[in-house]
Parts: C-alpha cells; structure tokens; sequence
C-alpha cells in the first residue's frame, strides 16, 4: 500500500494543503495566520487547515504530516497542542515547523540560503552537514525587510505623502483609495480596526511593483527592497558559510516579478553569490522534510524533539 503524506505551507495570506500518494497530489486552501491579541492560535490554525482538508480525498491513515507556519506557536505547550490537534484533524503524526524550513527544503533540496519573501521575511542559510541559521523573521513592526508588508507599506505611504503634497507625485496615488477603503474619516476607521491589515497591506506590494516599470516613486521602493534583500541574504551566508552561493527564493512576489529578481540577481552577484530558480514549492519541500533527506535530518530531528519535548535551543 502506498503511504500518504501531507504538506501544509500556512503564510499570513493563505493556507495551502498537499495530500501526496505515489504520483497522485491534491491541494487545499484555507485562511491565512495573521496573530490576534490574546491569543495562541492554535484553533484559527486547525480550522483554516479542515477549510483546506475538506476539499480532498483522505485516506484512513496518513504517513505522515508536516506544517509550516508563518505563525506557528514559539511556546511548546501550544505548539505540540496543535501537532496533536492536527494529527487528530489529518489521520496521521504531525509536526509543526516554520515556514521558511519547507520553503528551504522545495526551493534548494540542499545545501544554500533561501529568501522566504511573503508577506513578510525569513531567510534560511543551511550547510550541507545539516547546520543552519536564519535572519530576520522578525515580523512587520521589527523586521520583515524585502516583504510584501514592507514594500506594500512604503507604497502607502508614498501615496499619502504625494496627496499631502509633501512628497514626489507618483502613480500609487490613484489605486491607493480602494487600498485603504476609502480616504474619508470612516473608511481609514475601518481600515485600522481591520484584523486583517497586515495581509491587506502587503496585499499593495504587486501594485507597486507594477508601477515600477513606469513610476520613479515605485522603482525607488522595489530597489530600497531588493537591497534589503541582498544584505540579508549577505548575513545569513556569512553566518553559516559552509551553505556554499547558492541563494533561491520561495514567494509570489518574487515569483511574478521579472524585474524585482533581475535587481536582486544584480546585486546578489556583486556580493559573490548566485540567485538560482527554486526547484519546487514550500509543499515540495514538507514532502522532502518527512522523508528524512539530506541535509535536513538534523530539522526533522529537533521538530520531532520539540513535538515531544518542547524547544531544543536554536537553529543548527
């Protein structure tokens, strides 16, 4: 009997399931993982996962499954809690991981660094014995440079500005009212007590990429994130140098956008690395990890720790 394994790739936009046998693959979506005050998650996260289980097939019994998570519980109660719960949801052992080891492990399936660009940052740089470090992950108050949040953001406020006449014009004046809903006094209320404002602001990043091919305003926001970017990708590899130059991406940002991977090619080079086309997706990569490949024994090992033990000390 062929096994099955589940993948789960959870950003802070959307949720999407893998339901892997033999040659035979299902997806599902769910809701993505923005945090809430007061509290952990857990159940927001088991029910965007049965949204996304209910529209395939599952068997009895499943081999094994793995969820990355832009917004996994950092506290172990929670965290095994919700390996428990889903593996009380899926029919099968669960781990629970960060997001950006699945995208690490779909985009390279190997040894070097991947910028983890969502709505927000994670970069991961692995060596080939299995060692690794990360930067950023910060999230949008603190950190997230190069995200969608960031670039989404600084387009916002290029357009205030311009309106206020306080900055350059620019063509992010003209989408940015249906961005915000509305420049009135209710419709920024509205905007502001939306729960889901981090994911709507990054939601304006493919705006203004778009516009970078003919605003100045926009262009100069696309390079200030591809800079950030390189530096981050700089860091992670001097942290862990045995990751070699390989450094790939996972995120649709970069996925649709010709332009922003062409600058960060550019400026990745200048600084003796090598940007590659990811071999496969976030998805991919649960599927990799489950499986026990190289170099990613070391991960599946402390996740398997921490869905027993609770946190093992840092990454490597």
């Amino acid at each position: 009997m062929t096994d099955t394994f589940i993948s789960i790739d959870g950003g802070k936009s959307a949720l999407r399931l893998l339901v892997a046998t033999g040659d035979r693959r299902q997806t599902g979506s769910g809701t993505g993982m923005s945090y809430r005050p007061g509290e952990d998650g857990v159940e927001r996260i088991v029910g965007a996962v049965r949204t996304a289980a209910a529209g395939v097939e599952l068997p009895d019994r499943v081999a094994g499954v793995i969820a990355g998570l832009t917004g996994v519980p950092g506290d172990p109660g929670p965290r095994r809690e919700l390996a428990r719960r889903l593996g009380e949801v899926l029919g099968g052992p669960a781990l629970v991981a960060e997001d950006v080891h699945l995208a690490h492990a779909g985009a390279l399936n190997g040894p070097g660094t991947v910028l983890c660009i969502g709505t927000g940052t994670n970069v991961l740089a692995m060596g080939a014995g299995g060692t690794y470090s990360t930067v950023d992950g910060w999230g949008p108050a603190l950190g997230d440079r190069g995200s969608g949040y960031a670039i989404g953001l600084a387009g916002l406020r290029a357009a205030t500005a311009a309106l206020d006449g306080v900055g350059p014009g620019t063509a992010l004046t003209e989408p940015f009212p249906d961005a915000v809903g509305g420049t009135d006094l209710a419709g920024l209320q509205r905007f502001y007590r939306d729960p889901g404002q981090v994911a709507r602001i990054a939601g304006f990043a493919p705006v203004v990429v778009e516009a970078a091919a003919h605003d100045a305003v926009a262009l100069a926001i696309c390079d200030a994130a591809v800079a950030d970017l390189v530096a981050l990708a700089t860091a992670a590899v001097a942290r862990q140098p045995d990751a070699g130059r390989r450094v790939s991406w996972s995120g649709r940002l970069l996925d649709s956008s010709a332009l922003l991977r062409r600058r960060l090619d550019d400026g990745l080079r200048e600084r003796g690395l090598e940007l590659v086309e990811p071999a496969g997706s976030p998805l991919d990569g649960g599927l990799t990890l489950l499986r026990g490949a190289a170099p990613y024994m070391r991960v599946l090992a402390r996740l398997r720790e921490q869905g027993h033990a609770g946190e093992t000390g840092s990454g490597g």
